[in-house]
């Protein structure tokens, strides 16, 4: 992947959910490259300089005004598992509002103050293998997910005239307290299917080489997602491996869970 420009102490990244295991990796990162890191999340805690609710729109044209990052990195997210037949609403509610409103919110934000900078900007929307395929348990999620991937992949389109790009980061399960809390939860199996978790820093790093080779788009690991674009454009061919598949992520779910006791 051709770098385009490399992140250093000329830029000013904003994290959204960055008490998490991945917005964690994404800040360590940044800060290694020498990038001003405002790391945000919804409650003040250790490693987060500023309180940034995403479903808010006027917290995050504040955070953008306060900081004038020339990055933003719309990290903060919920999984929400749970059939359909059976979740909650207000969990349906909580999912979509964070991992769609929260990412046009942030964009929509870093964009008033990237469009009258001297050198553009980069957006970093985090997606989802389920950005691409049908997930048995975790359908909210994925429905959010989708969303992503049609939002960022438009706004990259209208916004280039700015200066200002857009990546889209789709990786498959990563070994965080996003998941970790869910290892008892067979709702949430699908994202263990794979066998191995992904560790925060391989996503984040990919990520990072997105932002700088201003690519549209990058997933890891490849041939899952080959296998979940396959998955996506033939629905009606694998809608009898969602529960197959699950059972299977059930079974890492266990590993993952004495890796915890």
């Amino acid at each position: 992947m051709k770098k385009q420009f490399a992140i250093g102490s000329n830029d000013v990244v904003v994290v959204t959910g960055a008490a998490g295991g991945l917005g964690g990796a994404f800040v360590k990162a940044l800060k290694n490259k020498g990038a001003k890191v405002v790391s945000t999340d919804i409650k003040k805690g250790d490693g987060v300089d500023d309180v940034l609710d995403v479903t808010n729109y006027e917290q995050c044209l504040k955070i953008a005004e306060k900081y004038e990052p020339n990055i933003w990195i719309n990290n903060a997210g919920l999984l929400g598992p749970g059939l359909i037949e059976n979740i909650d609403i207000k969990i349906v509610e909580a999912v979509i509002n964070v991992n769609i409103l929260g990412v046009i919110y942030g964009t929509k934000a870093a964009v008033e103050v990237m469009k009258n900078g001297s050198k553009g900007g980069s957006i970093l929307n985090i997606g989802s293998l389920a950005s691409y395929s049908p997930t048995y348990g975790i359908g909210i999620y994925s429905t959010s997910k989708f969303g992503v991937r049609g939002f960022t992949h438009t706004a990259a389109q209208e916004l280039r005239r700015h200066n200002i790009y857009l990546s889209l980061l789709c990786p498959d399960g990563i070994w965080t307290p996003m998941l970790k809390s869910e290892v008892d939860n067979e709702d949430a199996a699908m994202p263990f299917s794979s066998g191995k978790l992904l560790e925060p820093e391989q996503a984040a790093g990919l990520g990072i080489k997105l932002i700088e080779a201003r690519a549209m788009t990058g997933s890891i690991p490849l041939y899952r997602a080959i296998l979940a674009r396959f998955a996506g454009e033939a629905p009606k061919l694998v809608s009898n491996l969602g529960k197959f598949t699950a059972d299977m992520g059930s079974k890492t779910q266990q590993k993952y869970k004495k890796m915890l006791s």
